[in-house]
């Protein structure tokens, strides 16, 4: 189905959230938002009120909007979430995931690996990827919902800190790892990585924030 224009609006909003072209803390333009993205006001204020129950904008009465800050301890309650609902995820896709997904996800994998550390944007857009097919793979659309708005607040973080997070920081062979797992229908292995990989990238995103 064609996306509607709010959706349209929701989807390019979100991007300059997530990717911090619109930084925390900073003000929303209704108008240059809808010259910039060539959309209506009804589109671009229905995006904005998903966004705001997403967390990602804060409305307050009678003097704007704004992209929600981030703080320390926002992405110590991420960990917490993603720790407890990816490896869950994980679990299910390993017993539900289609031939489709799976040749997908060993595409993405090997395409993470193969980027190495040099490419911290590109890394972003693989590991979004990679992660978005884990919780589609799962079959449960509660729980793909919850990742998605969790992954969305944890990869702002991670935009964040790219300028000053180091090569040899990142882990580029956990996709492939977890894939492997998944592969070999191992669900509680599957899990396991996927608890290290998370929990290792928070702690090193941590040191520079």
């Amino acid at each position: 189905m064609k996306p509607t224009d709010a959706e349209k609006a929701y989807t390019q909003i979100k991007r300059k959230i997530v990717t911090t072209d619109l930084p925390p803390g900073s003000v929303i333009s209704e108008a240059q938002l809808m010259e910039e993205l060539k959309l209506g006001r009804t589109p671009i204020r229905e995006a904005i009120k998903q966004l705001q129950a997403d967390n990602l904008v804060t409305v307050t009465p009678r003097r704007g909007m704004y992209v929600a800050d981030i703080a320390v301890t926002d992405m110590t309650q991420l960990f917490e979430v993603r720790i407890a609902l990816e490896p869950l995820a994980v679990r299910l896709a390993t017993r539900r995931i289609t031939d489709e997904q799976l040749a997908r996800l060993r595409q993405l994998a090997e395409e993470y690996r193969e980027s190495g550390p040099s490419d911290n944007i590109m890394l972003i857009e693989l590991d979004s990827a990679f992660h978005a097919l884990i919780a589609e793979a799962a079959h449960n659309k509660y729980l793909r919902k919850d990742l998605e708005r969790y992954y969305n607040l944890y990869q702002r973080i991670w935009y964040m800190a790219l300028n000053y997070a180091q090569p040899e920081d990142l882990d580029v062979d956990a996709h492939v790892e977890i894939l492997e797992a998944i592969e070999a229908g191992d669900a509680q292995r599957a899990a396991q990585r996927m608890s290290t990989h998370i929990e290792e990238f928070h702690h090193t995103i941590k040191q520079y924030l």
